[in-house]
């Protein structure tokens, strides 16, 4: 087999692409063989494998909606007014790459659906061992869980549950929003990042790049996933947070000299406990991706849009993780731990 190289393109992304220029680990041992020849004779002959999608906000929505829309097997587990929606008229995305509309199978009992392929895991960080256990009907000896989560350990409690060896990272770089149940409204980028948690480049991961290539979902592979998770949390930490607490598009905080500075503190911080863990990263390099992909970014993040609908947020992982783990080797993160405590009186103000 060829082997693939991490070939993450920088485009004008809404989050900050993964480093790039550092020697990838070697390739790990090949895993789920059995999923890996079924997912190569359906991208060969054309056939379709099964897919759910966990979690259909924003993420789940676009990227399942693209792959029923060329044609994949695809079921969504929803509930509420958005399984309704979704069995009432369909999923409409209204894309600046195209509109489309399309039926979809959904429903809100795994059960029904039995064993899959492959899951599409796409809820809140906060959602994710109640979510992974609500699934467990779907996974199967060959079934692989593709975690498009924000944070850097939704795999781990993913993995806790079903077993590291179904378990892929991956990270979403998007922009976008689900103004009503069953409408997705993408405003910016549009694809997935993906590896192996332990690194190297899979035969496993080269058979789901290729269904993915099929099916019209753009992917990339890595084989520095981890790098991929901090560095997006390096996004994430900063600017999810204060666009929560000062409103408006994410370029705002670019703008004014002091939420640029405060910005660029929470970033140092992430970066500092990144690389305490194991995970090298320059600041100087993610902090310019940052801004890069930032100045003009003319959208509300995901937390902001959750805190204008009422819903929980997600500081814990993406503030809060980073105070922890601080504490854990030894020094503080007081920018972070900022933002978590003004989110944390956002989120219960009484």
């Amino acid at each position: 087999m060829t082997q693939l190289t991490d070939r993450l393109h920088q485009q004008s992304e809404p989050l900050p692409p993964p480093p790039v220029g550092e020697a990838a680990p070697a390739a790990g041992p090949t895993r789920h063989k059995n999923l890996e020849l079924e997912i190569w004779s359906c991208v060969t002959r054309g056939e379709v494998m099964k897919v759910a999608v966990v979690g259909v906000g924003a993420v789940g929505g676009y990227f399942g909606g693209l792959l029923a829309k060329s044609g994949a097997d695809v079921t969504c587990i929803a509930r509420g007014k958005r399984l309704d929606a979704l069995r009432a008229n369909g999923l409409t995305v209204k894309s600046w790459k195209g509109d489309f509309s399309i039926r979809v199978s959904a429903t809100d009992d795994a059960a029904e659906v039995g064993p899959v392929n492959l899951i599409l895991f796409c809820v809140k960080s906060y959602d994710t061992e109640p979510a992974i256990r609500q699934a467990l009907p779907m996974i199967g000896p060959q079934t692989d869980v593709l975690s498009l989560q924000n944070g850097i350990d939704n795999e781990e409690t993913i993995a806790s549950l079903i077993g590291k060896e179904k378990v892929v990272a991956g990270v979403a770089y998007i922009g976008a929003s689900t103004p009503e149940p069953g409408l997705i409204l993408h405003q910016e980028s549009g694809k997935i990042v993906f590896g192996e948690l332990d690194g190297g480049l899979s035969e496993r991961i080269a058979r789901l790049k290729a269904f993915f290539d099929r099916y019209g979902l753009p992917a990339d592979t890595s084989a520095n996933i981890a790098a991929v998770l901090w560095t997006k949390l390096a996004w994430n930490a900063p600017f999810n947070a204060i666009n929560t607490l000062v409103g408006g598009p994410v370029k705002v905080i670019l703008e004014n000299p002091h939420t640029r500075e405060l910005a660029r503190l929470v970033t140092a911080e992430v970066v500092a406990v990144a690389n305490a863990s194991g995970i090298s990263l320059a600041f100087e390099e993610v902090w310019n991706r940052n801004v890069k992909f930032s100045q003009h970014y003319g959208v509300k993040t995901s937390m902001l849009q959750d805190h204008e609908a009422g819903k929980p947020l997600e500081h814990d992982a993406l503030n809060g993780v980073i105070v922890k783990k601080a504490a854990e080797y030894g020094f503080q993160a007081p920018y972070n731990f900022a933002l978590y405590a003004l989110l944390s009186r956002l989120q219960s103000p009484v």
